[in-house]
C-alpha cells in the first residue's frame, strides 16, 4: 500500500474521527479508511483549484472586452472610458492580483458594493451568450 515516498500528516482527533463518520456514511464511495478519503479529498480539492485558476486565466482575457460596455450602463461614458483605460493599462500575470486591481479600479468610480455587482454582470453577460467559460 504505501512506499517510502509517502509521508504522513497530522489531522485532530474530531477531524479523524469525522472522517470515520463519513466513511461509514456514504459507502458508495468505496473510500477503504482514512487515509483513501484524505488522499480522494486531496485529489478533488486539487483539481478544484485547477479549475478555479483556469476560470480566473479566462476571467482576465475577456474582462477588458466587456467591461466598457457594462461600465457605460452604470456610470456616465466619460467615467465609464477613463475606467476602461485604467483596466486595459493592468500589466498583471497573475489572475487574482490583476482581478484585485480591477476591483480596486472600479471602486474608485462606484464603490465596492456596485464593483461587485459589475464583475457579476460580466460572467452574466458572458453565460448569456452561451458561454460558460470566464
Amino acid at each position: 500500500m504505501g512506499n517510502s515516498e509517502d509521508k504522513m500528516v497530522r489531522v485532530p482527533k474530531d477531524m479523524y474521527d469525522a472522517i470515520g463518520d463519513i466513511i461509514k456514511k456514504y459507502p458508495q464511495y468505496g473510500w477503504k479508511g482514512p487515509s483513501e478519503f484524505v488522499r480522494d479529498a486531496i485529489r478533488r480539492y486539487v483539481e478544484e483549484l485547477k479549475r478555479r485558476e483556469i476560470l480566473l486565466e479566462k476571467a482576465v482575457k475577456i474582462m477588458p472586452n466587456r467591461v466598457k460596455a457594462i461600465l457605460s450602463k452604470f456610470m456616465g461614458p466619460a467615467e465609464a472610458e477613463e475606467a476602461y483605460e485604467k483596466i486595459i493599462g493592468i500589466q498583471e500575470k497573475e489572475p487574482e492580483e490583476y482581478i484585485r486591481k480591477v476591483v480596486n479600479i472600479l471602486s474608485d468610480y462606484v464603490g465596492e458594493k456596485l464593483a461587485e455587482l459589475i464583475a457579476r454582470r460580466i460572467v452574466e453577460e458572458r453565460e448569456n451568450e452561451g458561454e460558460h467559460r470566464y
